[in-house]
């Protein structure tokens, strides 16, 4: 018998929780935990920020991983929707900087 609260995945091995809002919970908790530790200046092991869904035992887990986003956007993309002078001086700025963004 485990002595989790929750269940553990089959084919991940970490901990399995059935709805978004536990995922949250336990992020606030591991949160805490960091600031504690930073608050008594010793080390903490919680490193997860975010959580997913898992596909093969349809719950949710934790990862220390962020998210991955989409695709970094060029900067011709950036000002597409801007028109006139201000659009060409960003344009300038975005290449010289070599600046991207990413979308969610």
């Amino acid at each position: 018998m485990s002595h989790h609260r929750f269940p553990i995945c089959q084919a991940s091995g970490k901990v399995r929780y059935r709805e978004p809002k536990d995922v949250k919970l336990a992020l606030r908790r591991a949160d805490q935990d960091r600031s504690r530790a930073r608050f008594h200046e010793v080390s903490c092991s919680r490193r997860e920020i975010d959580g997913y869904r898992c596909s093969d035992c349809d719950g949710w887990h934790l990862t220390s991983k962020r998210a991955r986003s989409a695709r970094p956007l060029q900067a011709a993309q950036l000002t597409s929707h801007i028109a006139g002078p201000a659009a060409a001086a960003m344009r300038r700025m975005a290449t010289s900087t070599r600046l991207t963004a990413e979308v969610a």
